[in-house]
């Protein structure tokens, strides 16, 4: 083969290799910016939320515990959000509903990408939207005015013999109408409008209840140290009350990409314990505290007055011992001045008898 045509075809197959490696440098930078700009659309992930201002006394607490749950959440998930409040406090997905209200409606009609609220999971709004895990779970429970902290109090003996009363269109109504358990249908209570009315009349009546979950009343009852909350028992089954739960969750629309986000993040929060501090951070039981320091305070002080009692109990015995002694000393003493006065008296007649004998024998003159 002539020299010329070998150059030719070794020429040719430097500018396929050439050619090959521009290509497959052109396609990984390619790859490369899909990647990044992947990575960076993870990164730039922002979810809008919904909120409300519950009608509570302590609603301040609930939008605390709302924005610093939300950020912990944030934080494991790694993504930012906006949680914006609805002007008016309605949850929706209620019974009879026609078509979805206030927050359920917001996310049926996909205006946000979540709900987080104090809003209890019911069969009618999860058939309208999706639930994550529970952040939060709540028992039936009685808000009352306080006897004794130290007296334990049955729940349902507190229903049996107080008034008591709902709130109209809670969760625990719904379970005081529709229980199968006669008992509980029984003592179906009175309702009042909202939480603040029924909060004054437990203060202003004696023998009243406020029965509702204890999350919400022990809110309440945590900054008020006139009230109580007696919670039901759920050790047995066969306890009245023990069938009622409130579960509060974040809530998602059905087919949501973002649902993994939330549970996955709660899970996470669970299991290291990060939920339980921000709930305890909030559900700080302010009474109980001072209940405790004021005990620590009374044991101190009667520590204090059995010691004294007891030293004035040392300071008495050591006097009763020490009296036999002193008793002694002083019929010592009282027995050595009147050896004292008996010399004295036989020296005053040594002189006299003395003074006697000199005088006869001196010779006068």
């Amino acid at each position: 083969m002539p020299t010329r045509r070998i150059d030719s075809i070794l020429n040719d197959c430097d500018d396929h290799r050439r050619f090959l490696s521009q290509s497959i440098f052109h396609i990984s930078f390619s790859f490369s910016i899909i990647f990044v700009f992947a990575i960076n659309q993870i990164d730039a992930l922002h979810l809008t939320g919904v909120t409300l201002v519950p009608n509570h006394p302590r609603s301040d607490v609930y939008q605390s515990f709302f924005h610093e749950l939300m950020a912990e959440i944030g934080d494991v998930g790694q993504f930012s959000y906006q949680l914006r409040i609805l002007p008016e406090a309605i949850y929706g997905g209620e019974i009879g509903e026609t078509r979805p209200q206030g927050l359920i409606g917001e996310i049926y009609e996909n205006n946000v990408d979540f709900i987080l609220a104090d809003m209890e999971i019911t069969p009618e709004r999860s058939k309208l939207i999706q639930f994550t895990r529970p952040f939060m779970s709540s028992k039936l429970a009685a808000l009352v005015q306080r006897i004794n902290h130290s007296e334990s109090l049955d729940f349902r003996e507190v229903l049996q013999k107080n008034k008591r009363a709902v709130i109209k269109g809670s969760l625990v109504e719904r379970y005081f109408k529709t229980s199968k358990n006669p008992l509980v249908y029984h003592l179906l209570p009175d309702s009042v409008p909202d939480i603040a009315k029924g909060i004054e009349m437990v203060k202003s009546k004696n023998n009243f209840a406020l029965i509702s979950d204890s999350a919400r009343l022990e809110l309440i009852a945590n900054n008020d140290c006139n009230l109580q909350v007696i919670q039901a028992k759920t050790d047995s089954s066969d306890e009245f009350g023990s069938d009622f739960k409130a579960d509060y969750a974040i809530g998602v629309s059905k087919d949501s990409p973002f649902f993994g986000y939330f549970e996955n993040s709660l899970k996470f929060l669970d299991e290291t314990g990060r939920l339980e501090a921000v709930i305890d951070q909030h559900w700080f039981d302010q009474c109980e505290q001072q209940f405790m320091e004021s005990r620590h305070h009374q044991q101190q002080q009667q520590q204090q007055l059995e010691n004294k009692e007891q030293s004035e109990e040392h300071r008495h015995k050591h006097l009763h011992h020490s009296k036999p002694k002193l008793d002694q000393t002083n019929s010592a003493i009282k027995s050595s001045r009147h050896f004292a006065a008996i010399r004295l008296a036989l020296l005053q007649q040594f002189l006299i008898v003395s003074s006697v004998i000199l005088i006869q024998h001196i010779p006068l003159f």
